[in-house]
């Protein structure tokens, strides 16, 4: 198992894919603070009003794990279907190592290179908001708890593609099929927060008849498309439960369900890691 990770680890680092992750990933919170801070100074006004989520960097720090998902998509198909295409899968088998070891030594290298560009994309918007904003109006404790909650979701995630590239031997195949399913997860998530999000009534309106003067109010009025009762509970129940989800509600500082979907990714991670093992046990490579 060592010399597993060991090969997996030098190959990763070696990976030009992984290093322009890590580029992005940085690049992608250095860009999206500074133009945080240069709009602030642009409308300060506005960004006063708006409160200090908004007129700082808190609200970008966690924000990039929705588009770090689109990263470890490439980076996990490319680097797995590489090792397909090249027979490498085919020639640590011939020297005797387990499917099952290396299935694991895979997921682990996947756990990394996500985790470490979620990590650098946190670290580097702390720095930089720290250097144009003077700080954070974040707790210590929330921050912490944040990231813990946004690593547990990468790392749920990660393992779903891991399981999806395993199972296609075809790099491009394999590629394609992890940036489609990270496509549907993200859209899946922003439906169903957008229906968690509907307001039960919407509001009162009153408009005056420019001809008479006559002022005609309304009353407000149940929104039809708004959940209840079961319905509204799976949908909280996909939305805690999706990794995605779960990177959008921290993205957006909302999330409560800290355990709740920490949980959930641990469940999933066990899942996923215990089906790719036996998918790939059983698999017949080419």
């Amino acid at each position: 198992m060592n010399k597993l990770l060991s090969a997996e680890f030098a190959r990763l680092c070696q990976s030009f894919v992984f290093k322009l992750g890590l580029f992005f990933s940085a690049g992608l919170g250095i860009f999206s603070v500074a133009m945080r801070w240069m709009d602030v100074r642009e409308h300060p006004q506005i960004y006063a009003e708006a409160g200090a989520e908004y007129s700082s960097a808190d609200g970008l720090i966690f924000a990039g794990g929705l588009y770090l998902i689109f990263a470890a998509a490439v980076l996990i198909g490319i680097f797995i279907g590489t090792e397909y295409g090249d027979g490498t899968i085919r020639n640590k088998l011939a020297v005797g190592h387990r499917r099952k070891n290396i299935y694991l030594s895979k997921l682990l290298a996947c756990w990394f290179a996500s985790l470490l560009m979620h990590l650098l994309h946190i670290v580097v918007s702390l720095a930089m908001g720290s250097l144009l904003f003077g700080g954070t109006a974040m707790e210590g404790k929330e921050i912490c708890l944040f990231t813990a909650a946004g690593t547990a979701a990468m790392m749920a995630f990660a393992s779903i593609l891991l399981l999806i590239s395993m199972s296609v031997q075809s790099k491009a195949a394999g590629s394609v099929a992890c940036l489609l399913f990270t496509m549907i997860m993200l859209f899946s998530s922003l439906t169903v927060s957008q229906m968690l999000d509907a307001p039960e009534y919407h509001d009162g309106y009153a408009y005056m008849d420019e001809d008479t003067g006559e002022i005609t109010a309304g009353e407000e009025e149940r929104n039809p498309r708004y959940l209840s009762g079961n319905k509204r509970k799976a949908y909280e129940f996909f939305n805690d439960f999706m990794p995605v989800s779960q990177l959008y509600q921290i993205a957006r500082n909302d999330a409560g369900h800290f355990g709740r979907m920490m949980g959930y990714d641990c469940l999933m991670i066990f899942v996923t890691a215990g089906a790719g093992i036996f998918i790939f046990q059983k698999k017949d490579l080419k």
